[in-house]
């Protein structure tokens, strides 16, 4: 209501100048003009005044508007009736220097208000994908865990020949008689192992002491294989039991590790010492 008034007042001073103006001699013609702007621009600064939060801004198209009517004033009222006619352009200029400031003071504010919304989204991000991380991967050895094995298992099988089971052999005896810390530093050099071998998305940790991969027999001879995962941890007396089945993506992800897991069994019953350390 309160707009519609000031729109009101506007107009009713604009028509009632214009109709004045025709009864005065002389040339009207930049009057005209002025008059114009003037109601154009009071008119612009009463509808966007409700919408602006830069009260800078809002006086000084204010202050804008009055020099546009000093200046109107100028060709009707005699400079000693009303002395402050002759700042007409001192209020202009001031006028619109102070909305260029109010401008760039908006600008400044927002490119300040975009970066922090690019760091927060980058902070989100960041933490999305730590998340992410951490319901897919092993805390302590950072390799996929047990459920992100089952979740990529139909996949890794079309892509990789064999499963391959890991049992780590007297890792409770180690991991007694050097401490614990010893103990996840041993599974951290096998599952880095094993990364190293497989790859970094082939291969997962699934239980305490117990891991899984795939990858391909051609590649992978099983004493060749036990000789590179243990090359980091012989010194602690542990050895590696590994079994193997061949994928098939229409196979339950659960028998196929139960095979593999049997295989692993098998070759445990029947191996040699494996856990010697190596001699000097």
């Amino acid at each position: 209501m309160y707009q519609k008034l000031l729109y009101a007042a506007i107009w009713v001073f604009v028509f009632g100048f214009y109709i004045w103006m025709q009864e005065q001699p002389g040339d009207l013609l930049d009057s005209l003009e002025e008059l114009f702007w003037f109601s154009i621009a009071s008119t612009m600064i009463v509808y966007s005044a409700p919408h602006l939060k830069n009260r800078v801004l809002i006086c000084a198209w204010g202050i804008y508007c009055f020099g546009l009517l000093l200046d109107l004033l100028d060709d009707f009222i005699a400079v000693d009736i009303f002395p402050v006619i002759v700042l007409d352009t001192s209020f202009k200029q001031l006028g619109f220097l102070l909305i260029c400031y109010a401008l760039y003071t908006m600008i400044v504010r927002k490119r300040e208000t975009i970066a922090q919304l690019n760091n927060e989204i980058h902070q989100r991000k960041q933490l999305e994908d730590k998340l992410k991380f951490d319901a897919t991967h092993d805390e302590l050895t950072k390799i996929g865990n047990r459920r992100a094995c089952f979740t990529q298992f139909n996949t890794l099988c079309r892509q990789h020949p064999t499963l391959f089971y890991f049992d780590l052999d007297d890792f409770k005896c180690a991991n007694d008689k050097f401490g614990h810390n010893c103990g996840d530093a041993i599974l951290k050099k096998i599952a880095a192992s094993l990364n190293e071998v497989f790859g970094q998305d082939n291969c997962f940790r699934i239980g305490g002491d117990e891991f899984v991969a795939f990858g391909s027999l051609e590649q992978n001879d099983d004493e060749q294989l036990r000789k590179k995962l243990l090359e980091e941890v012989f010194e602690f007396g542990v050895g590696l039991s590994i079994g193997h089945t061949d994928t098939d993506p229409d196979t339950a992800p659960d028998k196929l590790l139960h095979l593999a897991d049997a295989a692993m069994y098998n070759n445990k019953s029947l191996k040699s010492v494996r856990s010697r350390p190596r001699q000097g």
